[in-house]
């Protein structure tokens, strides 16, 4: 017995907290907060502070702590805040903040509709994950505050694979199978078979087309559907079994893709077919796919190659971390970093044409054609490179774009002859001789 109890332990704390990569709730953060961002942006919370209270019955959260139905202004400054904050947990900005305005508004704003009579059947599994999100650390990788901390401590080193990175995500898939559970139970409990083998399903398919409801499916195949012998009592089936058996996806990795793609089917389905849009359930399944499993398979399939070198000097303490966020965007690692202050013998022995002067006043770049770029230019090469430098790329073409970059590029380098750049030599470089290279040739730098 006491065997059994230490088995079912081990496998419990491995179930919620098996050491994990950081970058499946990274990504997971971006790819779930980021679609939701889109689909939340064009609604409009602020109509419900115009309800009159007349037809307010407020549901126990609201009734247990007296949460108020704040004025149409208060609720639009509320939605602004609650969008933004849903952009900035995308981007990992202010992650632990942003995350937790977000599930604080989103439950407020969610919920609101529910004191109105109007139910929701997909929110409060946004909510929940709104929260389980808000307590952990998902923004340790994939963010702008990784990124940030990459430059001031210049650590290009992976995550160590975390605990913290696993009972989040667990926690958001356990609370949606038991979404779908509840729903398949409660209709065996309260229907029984007579939920499949009776016309339920085939008047549900039906009555779009009289216009019996206010559903809006996207096609009206319903109807046709209906007229085909034990097509609707099959479908009807297939959901019970879907929907009950829905969380043995969680334990069983063979049955895991065929049940979370039925479970997606069902959503597209319904949405399809009847009208009742559950595009936030498919937003949650992001959280399912181990993400640093596909980037290593990506990197393998990927022609391994060099596509740009970049030569920039070590020595100089603002080089350094913007080298090492250059580093982290370099998903695809196409760019060579080449030390000029370190490394020069043999960067002279590669490419001799190179001036060690020249590459220590502005970081130089060359492309796998043998073109050379310097400064803001080479910025705009690694741009072409970087999968996050393709989105600004447009941008640093336009008219009058390039002629300021260079300016602001030499303004910022210029500042190096102030002493405004902290020089922090690495191991085994002494002061004294950084400090010699950087007045002998004049050093300037904008990395």
């Amino acid at each position: 017995m006491t065997r059994l109890l230490d088995i079912a332990r081990n496998r419990w704390m491995r179930f919620w907290f098996a050491p994990a990569a950081a970058t499946n709730l990274g990504v997971s953060r971006v790819l779930f907060f980021g679609p939701l961002a889109a689909f939340y942006i064009p609604h409009d919370f602020s109509i419900w502070g115009s309800v009159s209270p007349a037809f307010l019955q407020p549901i126990w959260l609201f009734e247990t702590f007296r949460v108020p139905v704040l004025s149409p202004a208060m609720l639009q400054v509320a939605e602004t805040v609650w969008k933004l904050a849903l952009v900035l947990s995308c981007l990992g900005l202010f992650s632990r903040l942003s995350m937790v305005a977000t599930a604080v508004l989103g439950t407020y704003l969610l919920g609101l509709p529910h004191n109105f009579g109007q139910t929701y059947h997909f929110d409060a599994v946004l909510v929940l994950a709104f929260w389980i999100l808000a307590f952990s650390r998902a923004g340790d990788a994939w963010s702008i505050d990784h990124l940030i901390r990459t430059a001031r401590n210049e650590d290009t080193a992976p995550l160590p694979d975390s605990p913290e990175y696993t009972w989040p995500v667990q926690a958001i898939l356990t609370a949606l199978s038991f979404v779908f559970f509840a729903a398949g139970v409660a209709k065996i409990s309260t229907s029984g078979l007579e939920w499949v083998m009776s016309d339920h399903m085939t008047m549900l398919l039906r009555r779009v087309q009289y216009h019996i409801s206010d559903a809006d499916p996207l096609v009206n195949w319903g109807s046709r559907i209906a007229e085909i012998p034990l097509a609707p009592r099959l479908m009807a089936a297939g959901t019970i079994v879907v929907e009950t058996f829905y969380p043995v996806s969680l334990f069983s990795r063979r049955l895991r893709v065929p049940f979370v793609l039925a479970g997606m089917g069902l959503i597209i389905g319904i949405r399809f077919l009847m009208g009742p849009t559950f595009e936030q359930f498919l937003v949650i399944n992001v959280f399912w796919v181990p993400w640093d499993r596909v980037g290593e398979r990506l990197r393998a399939w990927m022609t391994h190659r060099t596509d740009i070198r970049v030569f920039y000097d070590g020595a100089c303490g603002r080089c350094r971390p913007t080298v090492a966020v250059l580093r982290r965007l370099d998903l695809r690692r196409r760019v060579e970093f080449l030390d000029v202050h370190r490394d020069w013998p043999a960067i002279h022995d590669r490419y001799p044409h190179l001036s060690r002067e020249a590459c220590l006043t502005d970081m130089h770049a060359i492309d796998s054609t043998r073109r050379m770029f310097a400064g803001f230019d080479a910025y705009r090469a690694l741009a072409r490179v970087l999968p996050l430098g393709w989105v600004v790329l447009p941008f640093l073409y336009v008219p009058g774009v390039p002629s300021v970059g260079r300016r602001v590029y030499r303004a910022i380098a210029d500042r190096r002859h102030s002493g405004s750049c902290a020089v922090s030599p690495r191991p085994g470089i002494s002061s004294a001789s950084s400090d010699a290279d950087h007045g002998r040739a004049g050093v300037s730098t904008a990395r």
